[in-house]
């Protein structure tokens, strides 16, 4: 293959939430032949359907589509994380893109290594976008995928860990993307390839070599080592190394019965995946009440969680307090 051929993006990361998707990319940033946007974009799928009707045809009012981008949380996570972010200027280039591909590629190029070479691969981590794959293939006919697979009962341990997620819907959730992904995947020609969490843990190198052959990228040493830490949350918090005993948590923390019910909700999704049940013997899924009911309460955490990040409770208990101080006051 020349170079003018050679692969140059867009890749995608996908997966569940959980599942070692930034890991995954930060081990494959260390490849100087790579350069996956930092932090996660999830606006795409968003954007093009605000504003288009046909990826092959880019036509936008760049005012409010930049006004769009600028209140996405991509930008105020770009702006928290310390990086520089895009203006109304940058925006400008766009004027000359024919494509939706075309005029996302700058976008994510800017979020990603500034001193990376031009011919670097480009790309983006969004575990949520194993959803999008039929659109993303539409928008971007010559990306290619890496869904990162992990065990789903360490999965919803982890996803309770971090966040305080219900198990049963972590796996509920699970379930969905395996399934979805994979349905999707039948039609991407070449285009998409699976890694286990737990192959990528216990034989790195091997697995960075396979996914450098999927994307016709050189192998380079410094793939298996981080210059920081991977994660921020959860047992590989802070490590600056591949943790290879991090697999299995789930039979420290999970009782035979909560596991039990993982497994029956994963069964049918789990089929032609290294794991193994160890107690399930039929797919038996969350009731939709059930379902809806845990959703509801995982949004409560998040939305407090959210805003405590931001600061927002302080202040609201802050201002409760001088209200009811001013209160005791009054005669």
């Amino acid at each position: 293959m020349s170079t003018t051929d050679a692969f140059t993006g867009p890749l995608f990361i996908v997966g569940s939430p959980r599942s070692g998707t930034k890991l995954l990319r930060e081990l494959l940033n260390r490849n100087p032949g790579i350069n996956l946007c930092n932090p996660e974009s999830h606006f795409i799928p968003y954007l093009y359907r605000s504003f288009g009707t046909d990826p092959a045809f880019f036509s936008v009012d760049l005012d409010r589509f930049f006004a769009a981008f600028d209140r996405m949380p991509f930008q105020t996570f770009s702006r928290r994380m310390g990086k520089r972010v895009m203006q109304r200027a940058d925006f400008e280039q766009l004027r000359d893109a024919l494509t939706w591909a075309e005029a996302f590629e700058p976008i994510l190029r800017f979020y990603g290594d500034p001193d990376a070479p031009r011919t670097a691969i480009w790309g983006d981590k969004t575990p949520s976008y194993v959803l999008d794959l039929p659109l993303l293939s539409e928008i971007f006919p010559a990306a290619r995928f890496i869904h990162i697979i992990r065990d789903p009962r360490d999965v919803a341990v982890s996803a309770q860990n971090a966040w305080r997620h219900n198990l049963l819907r972590s796996a509920t959730k699970w379930a969905r993307n395996v399934s979805v992904g994979r349905r999707d995947a039948a039609a991407l020609e070449g285009r998409y390839m699976e890694i286990f969490y737990e192959d990528l843990l216990r034989a790195p190198e091997a697995e960075l070599r396979r996914a450098c052959g999927f994307l016709e990228v050189a192998y380079a040493p410094e793939m298996t080592s981080l210059i920081r830490p991977s994660e921020n949350i959860g047992k590989a918090a802070g490590k600056r190394f591949i943790d290879a005993a991090n697999l299995g948590r789930y039979r420290e923390r999970l009782s035979p019965r909560a596991q039990r019910r993982i497994e029956e909700i994963v069964f049918d999704a789990a089929r032609d995946t290294p794991y193994e049940l160890e107690y399930a013997t039929r797919h038996v899924p969350l009731s939709p009440l059930r379902l809806g009911v845990v959703a509801a309460m995982d949004g409560s955490r998040s939305a407090v969680r959210y805003i405590r990040k931001k600061g927002l409770l302080d202040g609201i208990s802050i201002n409760l307090g001088n209200r009811l101080q001013k209160r005791r006051k009054l005669p």
